[in-house]
């Protein structure tokens, strides 16, 4: 244990670092008010907030063994955090966050870096655990593949470990929620802490020189959103009239000037279909799934998605994670980027024209707000069953979560985001607006397995073959979609 003073120096460092935690309604998820950074004046507000759970605890030097994804795309930096101090404001939040953690509960933190793919996330830990091995207290890996052996219960569930507290701020408690086959049990950990969920979060970027040139003021599509007029139709209109034959052949092709550039028609899909408001499942009385699929509602979204695909404006004729997409974006011809994530933010700082961003359409005016899509291959966390030390685990992460809420993700938005990024006083705005239309998707992370991969194949198999109306593919879905759900639930109560 290192000395007192080492660890009140810290405590003190947090403290001025942090504001006054203020919680509301059921999601505890850091609300846009509170990711400023703090002032000394907001020490005695701090110091004033309820008690955290794991005060107060000790566990004796404990080594806390962490199975970390470690990949090209993962966010692993800002959780381990360096060996040591850097310069880089957020780096150094997330070393002085992991140094605060393990003086305060007495425990050493021991990360195992991890590169596998999204598609054998779930055989990996499944191996592990079947094999009885107590390697690890705490993985981090993709949500796509930790809610396959969630469901067959390999994970523990977090209503059995004695030290977390879903009310504490930077909690994502309606994502988990909505992330669980059965309300009220939840294996699949989401919080500030696990900032993979944030970075992965879907955006559309913007070239505000190139707008200005066609459309005068660059911030009136800023208006545009905070007045909820923004919808896909209006995207659609916007990319049409943003089309140039740059190279004058009467051709349309990658040399041209585009709107909307969007990588291929696949995956890219996500962020749209999965943003509309049309209602997809519900939850019977124990709190289990069932299809409920609004199909008017979801055939009005298809329509206008495809407006956006297909209109003249419109270029998908580029990689979904190739450079080829980003390097089109960056050489200044084209206005609207599609299949990019808040961690892209990195791919443009050197871009000469001028870049705003704004969450993705509504698909009318009648949506209530903007919904932000988070990839199904973001990573979150979760407590493997073959570990003895599950109470240790749960303290260790829900500590990490609070300071990470704190000191952390104030920084990383208000540093990192809004002033290292963004080029003007709008475009932090949109983030707060992006960040607080993030929320869980049961559909896009289970209805692959588990429905018959109904919610996404009913939109994109007719958007393949351009076709009027997704009523013939959901109709073809529906019976194994309902089955599927069926059997997720008989699987998810057989496993003890």
């Amino acid at each position: 244990m290192k000395s007192y003073l080492k660890t009140a120096a810290l405590i003190l460092a947090l403290l001025i670092a942090i504001s006054a935690v203020s919680c509301g309604g059921t999601d505890t998820k850091s609300s846009v008010s509170e990711l400023t950074e703090a002032s000394p004046d907001d020490q005695t507000a701090a110091e004033t907030e309820k008690p955290s759970i794991t005060d107060g605890l000790d566990f004796k030097g404990a080594e806390v063994r962490f199975s970390m994804s470690n990949t090209d795309i993962s966010s692993a930096e800002f959780l381990e955090g360096p060996e040591d101090q850097t310069g880089d404001m957020v780096l150094d939040a997330v070393w002085q966050r992991n140094l605060y953690v393990q003086e305060k509960l007495n425990v050493n933190f021991k990360y195992t870096d991890t590169d596998v793919s999204w598609s054998s996330v779930a055989d990996y830990v499944r191996k592990m655990v079947l094999s009885g091995t107590d390697d690890f207290d705490i993985i981090v890996n993709d949500q796509r593949g930790l809610s396959t052996v969630g469901v067959e219960k390999l994970l523990r569930k977090a209503q059995d470990c004695e030290y977390f507290d879903f009310t504490t701020q930077g909690w994502w408690l309606s994502y988990m929620e909505d992330l669980s086959v059965k309300s009220g049990e939840t294996y699949l950990l989401v919080g500030d802490y696990f900032m993979d969920v944030l970075r992965r979060s879907h955006l559309l970027y913007y070239n505000r020189t190139l707008f200005e040139n066609i459309y005068g003021d660059p911030d009136s599509l800023y208006s545009e959103v905070i007045n909820n007029t923004w919808t896909f139709d209006r995207l659609a209109e916007l990319a049409a009239g943003a089309y140039s034959d740059l190279n004058g052949d009467g051709k349309s092709d990658k040399n041209d000037q585009f709107g909307l550039i969007i990588g291929g028609i696949g995956g890219s899909i996500f962020p749209y279909v999965y943003s509309g408001d049309y209602k997809a499942i519900s939850r019977d009385e124990d709190g289990f799934p069932y299809l409920d699929f609004d199909l008017e509602r979801a055939q009005t979204l298809y329509e206008k998605v495809y407006n956006c695909f297909y209109g003249i404006g419109t270029f998908t004729k580029l990689n979904e994670n190739g450079v080829d997409l980003h390097e089109k974006f960056i050489s200044g011809t084209a206005l609207f980027i599609s299949t990019a994530e808040i961690a892209n933010f990195e791919n443009f700082r050197a871009m000469e024209n001028d870049i705003g961003l704004v969450p993705y359409p509504k698909t009318d005016e009648t949506q209530p707000s903007y919904n932000t899509v988070v990839h199904d291959t973001a990573e979150i966390g979760c407590i493997p069953i073959t570990t003895q030390e599950y109470n240790i685990a749960s303290a260790v992460i829900q500590a990490l979560n609070e300071a990470t809420a704190k000191s952390v993700t104030p920084v990383y938005y208000e540093n990192a985001l809004k002033i290292k990024y963004v080029r003007d006083e709008y475009s932090a705005q949109m983030i707060d607006l992006i960040h607080d239309g993030i929320n869980g998707q049961f559909t896009l992370i289970y209805g692959g397995e588990w429905a018959n991969d109904i919610f996404t194949w009913t939109f994109l198999q007719p958007l393949k073959d351009k076709g009027d109306s997704i009523s013939a593919e959901y109709a073809k879905r529906e019976s194994a979609a309902k089955e599927g759900l069926l059997k997720l639930r008989v699987t998810y109560e057989s496993n003890s």
